[in-house]
């Protein structure tokens, strides 16, 4: 199996053009993967009704706000994983992830509790329309089952990732969202005989694909990397506080961004139902460029931290040169049509002039947007990578602050349209380069030998 990492025969890491889309390639496809089921859930679910499509959406955002609290935690073991690996300390690597399939497992209990005490009245009272609440407080119900699997295979994410071995996850991928895309069609609408439920059928969908993905993540482990899970030690409590020191940043990190992003649609839900749908779109859009920029992230991040693991510190350049490269080249790839043909991607959506114009001048705007995406995110990922994860949660900090102040003046206090409203978006990615450029620039991240 060596021969799908990026890595040479001694497993040291490769920085050619090819060693690094070998990496990012099988995460990115995952993520396309994902972005079908979202696809998929969307259409169905706005074949529903309105009522259906947003509370559901609004659902999602919640349930992904608060699961970032285990990416964060993931993105620590990855880079704590690929520093061990740099320094030939594999046993410590695997110790890493052991104690982190732990720690996630719990985490993944801790998170459904939170999520019913939500789901009780304090996020669903927040929502204005009775019809969107409703259909909000089902489906979020059976949604937050999925806390527990889906917290525990991003654990394993991060095994794969943090050894460079990453054709596992699109594996898992392929089987999920190929179970989940079943799912819905039997029991949303109710194909093949099957009884509908609904936009509920949509949360059952997600529950039994997520928790099939880590059924199918722990098998393949056993096969192709079964040091990870025996001997079953674990990391001492020393070594348990120094991840932790290096994880806490990167969970508030995410959440802010993610919690801000949920915020922020809860705000449009003021202005309107179609501003509101045609953001639950464009955010379905918008992960056609996450498509690329999770791959090349998550590979910046275990190459920053395997070569500077490594003391390789003459090929962080040239690497990080052409992730740049393969970022920009991926999203012109996969989001060309926002300009060239945007109408024909409205019309799937929508069927009125009006809701077809407001999502053709959105996308124009999105696509300037994940254009300065490519760069701004690999920049962030490397100062993530270096290990100054306290340096990166200041900068999101910094960038969510602006983003917060621009997105309820344009939504809450001066309402404008959709498509200026979304015009957000850029000021927040500018914001997260400036931050990671003014603290790449001093040099002092190369400098960082261990992950604090």
């Amino acid at each position: 199996m060596q021969t799908f990492a990026a890595m040479n025969q001694a497993g040291e890491l490769k920085t050619g053009y090819a060693d690094l889309l070998r990496m990012a390639i099988p995460i990115s496809m995952g993520t396309m993967l994902q972005f079908f089921v979202l696809l998929t859930d969307n259409f169905f679910l706005a074949r529903l009704s309105e009522e259906a499509i947003n509370g559901a959406g609004n659902a999602g955002l919640v349930y992904m706000t608060l699961e970032m609290i285990a990416v964060g935690s993931g993105a620590a073991l990855q880079i704590v994983i690929a520093r061990r690996i740099g320094e030939g300390r594999r046993e410590a690597a695997m110790q890493t992830f052991r104690s982190g399939l732990v720690l996630h497992g719990a985490m993944g209990l801790g998170l459904m509790f939170i999520g019913m005490l939500l789901n009780s009245g304090p996020v669903n009272s927040a929502i204005a329309d009775p019809g969107i609440r409703a259909v909000f407080t089902e489906f979020f119900a059976i949604r937050l089952l999925g806390f527990i699997p889906f917290t525990s295979l991003l654990a394993f994410n991060a095994l794969y990732t943090g050894t460079a071995k990453t054709w596992p996850i699109l594996a898992i991928g392929i089987c999920t969202a190929t179970l989940n895309i079943i799912l819905d069609a039997a029991w949303v609408e109710g194909w093949w005989g099957f009884e509908a439920f609904g936009a509920t059928g949509a949360a059952w969908a997600s529950f039994c694909a997520e928790s099939t993905g880590f059924l199918i993540a722990l098998a393949l482990t056993l096969r192709v990397m079964p040091e990870a899970l025996r001997p079953w030690s674990l990391l001492s409590r020393e070594d348990l506080r120094a991840w932790w020191k290096l994880a806490y940043p990167l969970i508030g990190q995410f959440l802010t961004t993610v919690s801000t992003w949920t915020a922020f649609f809860f705000f449009v839900e003021k202005v309107g139902s179609l501003e509101l749908k045609v953001s639950h779109i464009t955010r379905n859009f918008f992960m056609l460029a996450f498509i690329v920029t999770q791959g090349m992230q998550q590979t910046t991040r275990t190459y920053v931290s395997g070569l500077l693991g490594a003391g390789r510190l003459e090929e962080l350049d040239e690497t990080l040169r052409r992730l740049f490269t393969l970022t920009f080249i991926g999203i012109l790839l996969l989001c060309h049509g926002y300009i060239l043909y945007p109408d024909d991607l409205a019309a799937v959506f929508f069927t009125d002039a009006i809701g077809q114009a407001a999502m053709v001048k959105t996308l124009h705007l999105l696509f300037v947007a994940v254009c300065t995406y490519a760069f701004t995110g690999v920049m962030l990922s490397t100062i993530q990578g270096s290990g100054a994860t306290k340096v990166a949660f200041r900068v999101e900090l910094a960038s969510v602050t602006i983003y917060m102040v621009v997105a309820a003046a344009i939504t809450l206090i001066w309402p404008q349209p959709i498509w200026i409203i979304w015009r957000v978006e850029l000021v927040y990615f500018s914001s997260i380069g400036l931050g990671s450029w003014l603290y790449l620039r001093k040099g002092t991240w190369r400098q960082v030998t261990q992950p604090t």
